[in-house]
């Protein structure tokens, strides 16, 4: 039995030297595998952080265990752009210094994946939703968790605060959007409108309507002081992933697992634009500053620029090497952050396209040396060394 590079696992036959079976299934290189002592089963560690069972009969994998996963599902700039936020798949919630590149904060007290992270208006708290189905308000000075809230009965997808940092809106794969009053941490209203996982929110400039983009291939506009849905917005063929307002409140945009961007008119509901060049689900979009521009990011792991004005793409960022969950733009708009699937987060330089700065979160077994350790398989071995040790031996 052999494991390669090429993500795969192949079994050999000894006399005659021929490939008699090809296991798929790893998304990054097999760094090792075991037999099993009766033969019928094969184990195989990978760079892709997780250990995976294989039946040597079918070769077919029937267990997967994983690993440390730092999947960055949302990237949010401060309001004063030199602080880049993340949510992580491993349960945290990481700022950075955009000049450095460097962690500069981890936020813990999730106990499952964080989905989404937004800054107050005034930069001080930040809050996060997760698939533990709860809010954390989190002090960003300290790092100390200021708040949960609780009432979501799924997992929290996406959450936005309000221009006066006095309410914070959620949504929910519970099909719900609800506000939350952000002193008190009480719900005081909920929205369930929706027919499926409400994937995104967000408050307009002025705070006085709310976009919601779901699963049901629906936008939603509401009335942010009564909680009435005042328009429905039609015409995506799949689900909407993500809304977001244009900073003057005139457009709202929208990504689609149809592969498509579309422009609406805030005020009519009418879709003025539909955009194509993606080739898979679009996740996330955002606005210039202003407004010239908007950017989208996809399954199909490329960023796009878009000229708001000809619906014409101008750039395509490309280096990530899975799916990218989410997109933004730092305050001067020079700056686009996207996080993706592969762990990583990055940079760009909003004019030439090039990727400024390449941010990881560090292994959960970062530094750790394992040279010499005994008893270890080698598939527990390749695991750690995915998990950040290191063996001089190897």
């Amino acid at each position: 039995m052999s494991c390669s590079a090429d993500k795969t696992v192949k079994l050999w036959d000894v006399s005659m030297g021929i490939c008699v079976r090809t296991f798929i299934g790893h998304s990054d290189r097999v760094e090792c595998v075991t037999f099993s002592q009766d033969g019928q089963i094969a184990v195989s560690g990978g760079f892709d952080h997780t250990i995976r069972f294989w039946d040597c009969q079918t070769g077919k994998c029937f267990k997967t265990y994983t690993g440390y996963s730092s999947w960055v599902s949302s990237v949010p700039f401060s309001p004063c752009g030199k602080i880049l936020g993340s949510g992580n798949f491993d349960c945290t919630l990481r700022l950075w210094d955009v000049n450095t590149g460097s962690s500069v904060r981890t936020f813990t007290g999730h106990t499952k994946p964080v989905c989404a992270v937004a800054f107050s208006p005034d930069g001080e708290t930040i809050v996060s939703g997760s698939g533990d189905k709860t809010l954390k308000l989190w002090d960003v000075s300290t790092g100390n968790c200021i708040k949960t809230f609780t009432g979501h009965t799924d997992w929290v997808l996406s959450v936005a605060f309000s221009p006066d940092s006095q309410t914070v809106v959620s949504s929910s794969s519970d099909n719900t959007i609800r506000f939350w009053d952000c002193r008190t941490g009480q719900c005081f209203r909920t929205c369930t409108e929706h027919s499926n996982w409400v994937f995104s929110v967000t408050f307009s400039p002025c705070g006085k309507t709310l976009a919601s983009g779901s699963f049901d291939y629906s936008v939603k506009l509401w009335d942010v002081n009564t909680g009435n849905c005042i328009k429905t917005l039609t015409g995506h063929t799949n689900q909407v992933c993500s809304a977001a307002f244009s900073f003057d409140g005139q457009t709202v945009a929208s990504g689609s697992a149809d592969q498509t961007v579309k422009l609406w008119d805030v005020n009519t509901g009418n879709c003025i634009k539909t955009l194509t060049g993606h080739t898979n689900w679009v996740w996330s979009v955002a606005f210039s500053p202003d407004g010239k521009t908007f950017v989208s990011s996809s399954y199909d792991r490329t960023v796009r620029l878009w000229d708001v004005t000809t619906g014409r793409c101008i750039r395509t960022l490309t280096g990530h090497t899975s799916e990218i969950y989410s997109v933004s733009f730092s305050p001067d708009g020079q700056i686009v952050a996207s996080g993706s699937d592969d762990q990583t987060a990055r940079l760009w330089d909003a004019s030439t396209g090039e990727c400024l700065k390449i941010l990881r979160a560090p292994g959960l077994y970062e530094g750790m040396n394992i040279t010499g350790v005994t008893g270890l398989t080698q598939a527990q071995k390749a695991t750690l060394i995915a998990l950040g040790a290191h063996d001089r031996g190897e």
